[in-house]
């Protein structure tokens, strides 16, 4: 399993700890449905340029989303 690391406000953080622990919850475990659910209703978007077999196109289109893991905040989880 990847290890992930996300900036929230302190405030959310705490009201969605708060939350999930009256769920009976783990923030990683609702962070995970919520990405499951969200690449599942978006999955389609994919699907036309995998059918291309343009991966290059997916690639492109990834890395802007990785752009702000390029930091030494983070640099810590390279090695996990």
């Amino acid at each position: 399993m990847a290890v992930m690391s996300i900036r929230i406000d302190e405030k959310k953080k705490k009201m969605l700890k708060i939350i999930a622990s009256l769920e009976d919850r783990t923030i990683g475990g609702l962070v995970e449905e919520l990405i499951d659910n969200y690449v599942e209703e978006n999955q389609d978007k994919l699907s036309t340029i995998i059918e291309k077999d343009d991966l290059e196109d997916v690639m492109k289109l990834a890395e802007e989303s990785f752009l702000d893991w390029e930091n030494d905040e983070d640099e810590v989880y390279n090695n996990l």
